[in-house]
């Protein structure tokens, strides 16, 4: 379907391209630029703020992965509640590495000592004597715990051994077709914004004495309403609205709300007949991000130019340009923050609660 609504989309472009113009040239017009600072960060309570401190590049420099954009050069304020804090230190950090993100990378960029709580109100001020001088400012949210995550089963088989290995009647795949409910309460005293994602918990592999892996997790977001609140009904028809998972409370203010995400054909397999417990805790780590109107804003700016109509049509020239949302001064980039509640699922309950019905 997604497909589909790209093609319509296209030969709709194509067919109002065709009636303005009967051809064009690639030029590069002479428009004097001068670089700004481009600041960069994700604040959350109760770790150092990491800014990543860059500059604008026209974009016949080349590549940002083959030009150094990096701005070494900056002094680096941090103001809290109104008071200065500290002068952040340039320094050198490992980025990536997780479940979603396996490579490790270094990356520059400027550190605080202090540690932001929630409810602080964070201005970050920057000032190159190349660059000129940029700022950011926002407060660092409150964490919306999770209540509670049940599975709700839809259909469930039990196979013996698959493995290839001897038989041994411990060794079991299961395939699932269920609903993840997460609950959690949403704050009514303000407006909210949040960013909902699910993975897994550590891998425990294959071994003679116990194991426990998935073949696939491919979460279903698209059976929750709530994701596409943003979504008009004619963009919900031509145009690409799925993988965001962000959203605000309007529809829920003040109210307990379960989150609906599917997962079709899911596959584990399981093997502990010494009843290890490593085996026992693998499972769903859902998260749960109480994010400030600056990420959401951003998110929601990408989604309007990326994917939503009026970005396909400026794209080539028949809607004014959609751009990015920005809360730093010069325009460029963002300094977001967001508080975090997580819980984890393990699979061999929700196999349990399949096997009861």
């Amino acid at each position: 379907m997604a497909i589909l609504r790209k093609i319509y989309l296209l030969l709709l472009i194509s067919a109002l391209a065709m009636s303005l113009t009967s051809c064009y040239q690639d030029f590069e017009p002479d428009i004097e630029s001068v670089p700004v600072l481009c600041m960069n960060s994700e604040i959350t309570p109760g770790d150092s703020i990491n800014l990543f401190l860059t500059r604008t590049w026209r974009w016949s420099e080349g590549n940002e992965y083959k030009i150094d954009v990096e701005v070494r050069d900056a002094e680096v304020r941090l103001i809290v509640n109104g008071n200065y804090e500290e002068t952040l230190m340039p320094t050198t950090i490992h980025t990536g590495k997780g479940f979603d993100y396996p490579y490790q990378e270094e990356r520059e960029c400027y550190q605080s000592r202090y540690r932001p709580k929630s409810g602080d109100e964070i201005r970050i001020e920057a000032s190159s004597p190349r660059y000129g001088e940029a700022f950011a400012e926002v407060k660092v949210p409150y964490t919306v715990p999770i209540d509670r995550v049940e599975p709700e089963i839809q259909s469930f088989i039990a196979l013996g051994d698959t493995t290839g290995f001897p038989a041994v009647a411990e060794r079991c795949e299961y395939i699932l077709r269920f609903k993840l409910l997460t609950y959690f309460t949403d704050p009514a005293d303000s407006v909210n914004y949040y960013d909902f994602s699910v993975g897994t918990s550590a891998h425990s592999n294959y071994d003679n004495e116990a194991s426990a892996f998935l073949s696939s997790v491919n979460p279903i977001f698209s059976g929750d309403p709530i994701f596409t609140e943003h979504v008009s009904v004619l963009e919900s028809a031509i145009a690409e609205t799925s993988g965001y998972t962000i959203f605000s409370d309007r529809q829920i203010n003040g109210r307990t709300y379960p989150l609906r995400i599917g997962f079709d054909d899911f596959s584990f397999y399981y093997f502990n007949p010494l009843d290890l417990e490593g085996p026992k805790e693998y499972g769903f780590k859902v998260s749960l991000r109480h994010i400030d109107s600056t990420y959401y804003k951003h998110v929601i700016s990408l989604w309007e130019a990326n994917d939503a109509i009026v970005g396909s049509l400026g794209g080539v020239g028949l809607a004014p340009p959609v751009y990015s949302y920005s809360n730093v001064s010069t325009g460029a980039g963002v300094v977001a923050a967001y508080a975090v509640s997580t819980y984890t699922l393990p699979i061999v309950d929700i196999i349990s609660i399949a096997e009861q019905k």
